[in-house]
Order: C-alpha cells, then structure tokens, then sequence
C-alpha cells in the first residue's frame, strides 16, 4: 500500500523545525520536525510504502518506531495512493458567439474536449457528458428537448434585457427540466408563451465580453463539476442582471403540468 500527504494541502515552512499542511485552514502542524523525519515527509509528499520509508528512514538513523510515531502524527493528512487521472470529459457548446468563443477556451484549459457548431447535429452520435445552451430570452423548446430525450446533462446561458441567467442544469429523470422553467414563467405571466416564440431568433442583448467571460466562467464551472458529480443537487440559477457584479440564485422544482418525472397529474 503506498502511503501519500494529501496533494491539496500545501506544506509551508513555519520555522526550520515546524511545518504546516494547509494554508487558510491548517489541517495539521508538526513541531520538532528532525532531518530523518523530514526526508521522510518528502518521501510521502511523493507516495512510498511502508517498507520504503523503513528503508529510507535506516539510511537515515531512524528507528522503525521513529516510522511509526511519523506515521502517526501524519496520519490526518495521509491520503490513499493517487487515483488515475478521470477521463476527459466532452462538452457540446451549443451556440455561436461570443459566450460560446470564451466557454470554449475555458473547456479547453480545464482539459476538457469542447464540441461547437453542431445545433443541428445528432447527439446520440459519440454523446457528449453535458451541453450547454446559449439562447435570447428563453431556450427554444425543441433545442432543450433533443438532448432531454437523450439523458444528456444541460445547462442553458440566456441573455435578456435584464441580464444573462445561467441554469438551472438539467439533469434528465432527476429534477427539473427546462419546460418545467416555462411552465413556472407561465403560471407568473400566462402571455409568456406567446412572448417567448418571439425572442427565440433574437440576438443575445448585453452579450459584452465582460458579461460573456463572467457568463461562460459560471458555466464551465458548473458543467465541469457536473461531469464529476453524478448525483442530483438542487436545481438552480444563478441571473446576473446588467451593471450588477452580483449572481442571484433561485431554485427550481419540477412543474406538476410537466412530464419530465412521469405523467403530469
């Protein structure tokens, strides 16, 4: 078995015998680190086996229950061996745009393998992980719909005069989906529907570059950690109205008019 510090916690320095593990928040603080204790601490910063760091601690003149007290103290911060590197997830984008232009870039640097220029496309071709949608003023039912009826995880970025609303993701048999959304707007403001299909083929308003970075960082981040947590949370969206720097969150439920959990009541 090979014992391992935690990667995420940073060792730092206190004083030439003390060390810490973790800056904001210190999960763990040595004193009287010794030089064998310190080759050791190295050896595990990398992942060695117990029988490697009795080996190194001899080398050293340390006792093996020098090993076992170390082991001991560390034992907060150890971790099991470092699990393979996840595969990278796929992403299809779509939209075109400048939110599109900046989520793809972003995608790209977090090691995951963005899709663009395919709304037309068949998504049960090599399926992505997760989409994202971008739309004006309200995401196009049949554009929603073929990647619900495909199980594929979405999130919409829809810009209106107001702002630019990311969300909430849709994760299909799990939680809301986008026509539950409608379907509340509805019940707020029956005229919704009859505005809606006008403002469909509308151009994104306020598509700034600085709302689109902010729009398209949200996104990534949400989509990515998606791809990572299977699991349902609740379902929510985050609005960024114009001139704001604050995201405002609302949460969703799934409509009783909508099929999308089961035949509506």
């Amino acid at each position: 078995m090979v014992l391992l510090l935690d990667p995420r916690l940073r060792r730092v320095w206190r004083t030439p015998d003390s060390i810490q593990f973790g800056v904001d928040d210190a999960a763990l603080v040595l004193d009287g680190v010794t030089p064998a204790e310190e080759r050791m601490l190295s050896a595990l910063a990398d992942g060695v086996t117990r029988r490697g760091l009795e080996v190194l601690a001899l080398k050293s003149r340390a006792s093996r229950s020098e090993v076992a007290a170390l082991l001991d103290r560390v034992a907060p911060v150890l971790v099991g061996a470092p699990a393979p590197p996840p595969a990278r997830p796929t992403v299809a984008i779509d939209g075109t745009g400048p939110t599109a232009s900046a989520l793809h870039r972003l995608l790209d640097a977090e090691g995951a393998r963005a899709r663009t220029g395919m709304p037309d496309a068949d998504p049960s071709d090599d399926p992505p992980d997760a989409a994202v949608l971008i739309a004006s003023y309200a995401v196009e039912p049949r554009r929603h719909a073929r990647w619900l009826r495909r199980d594929i995880p979405h999130l919409p970025i829809v810009f209106s005069d107001g702002g630019v609303t990311v969300g909430p993701l849709v994760r299909p048999g799990s939680g809301p989906c986008l026509r539950c959304v409608d379907l509340h707007r509805t019940d707020a403001d029956p005229a919704w529907p009859a505005m809606a299909t006008q403002l469909h083929t509308l151009p994104p308003p306020g598509e700034t570059a600085v709302v689109a970075a902010a729009a398209a960082a949200r996104a990534a981040a949400e989509v990515l950690a998606a791809t990572g947590t299977p699991e349902q949370t609740v379902a929510r969206s985050a609005r960024l109205a114009h001139g704001s720097t604050e995201w405002i969150s609302r949460a969703w439920d799934p409509h009783p008019a909508c099929g999308c959990l089961g035949l509506p009541a």
